[in-house]
């Protein structure tokens, strides 16, 4: 029982060592490399207006996003400001670092990373569709939902896929196993 309890012990603080270190590597690479956030937030953005034009919205991206660092929504009655903090990016990259560290085979883990980062990545495009349909519909409550319940939907969000994954990853295991 002891071995065993030592053994799990290990498994965690190995996977949160890699955890935190591919994080760390995420974020380091991100903040050399400002364009590829950028680039995230820019599809993001454009996802995001498809989709609310698909709504019947008249909305439409004002601006150069890749330049700037921030795109404008332009509805019919306000200018919703975009910037990379909208989009979730920190999202996927606590999702792509959970990911990597689980323990699989290289070729699950590649899998998983690049499912998980396009899931993510809708999850933002979801949070500035609903966030620019509360801010054409019911402005007063956009800081509200923006500051508070789109936060916690986020992160609530990353959970679910995150659970989705380790279940994947364990029914994976469990086949190659047997």
């Amino acid at each position: 029982m002891v071995e065993s309890r030592g053994a799990n012990t290990r498994s965690v603080l190995q996977y949160l060592a890699t955890f935190i270190g591919v994080y760390c590597i995420l974020t380091i690479i991100l903040s050399e490399l400002p364009i590829a956030s950028r680039y995230f937030m820019a599809c993001v953005t454009e996802g995001a207006c498809l989709i609310l034009s698909y709504l019947g919205f008249m909305v439409a991206v004002v601006g150069n996003s890749i330049n700037t660092g921030y795109a404008e929504l332009a509805f019919q009655s306000s200018i919703y400001l975009v910037n990379q903090e909208c989009t979730g990016l920190s999202l996927v990259l606590l999702v792509a670092a959970a990911t990597v560290a689980v323990p699989a085979h290289l070729s699950l883990r590649i899998l998983g990373l690049i499912l998980i980062s396009l899931f993510a990545a809708m999850v933002g495009c979801m949070r500035i569709v609903i966030l620019g349909c509360v801010a054409e519909y019911n402005p007063e409550i956009f800081h509200l939902f923006h500051t508070y319940i789109m936060e916690v939907a986020t992160v609530g969000f990353g959970l679910w896929i995150l659970t989705i994954w380790f279940e994947f990853v364990e029914a994976q295991q469990y086949r190659f196993i047997k």
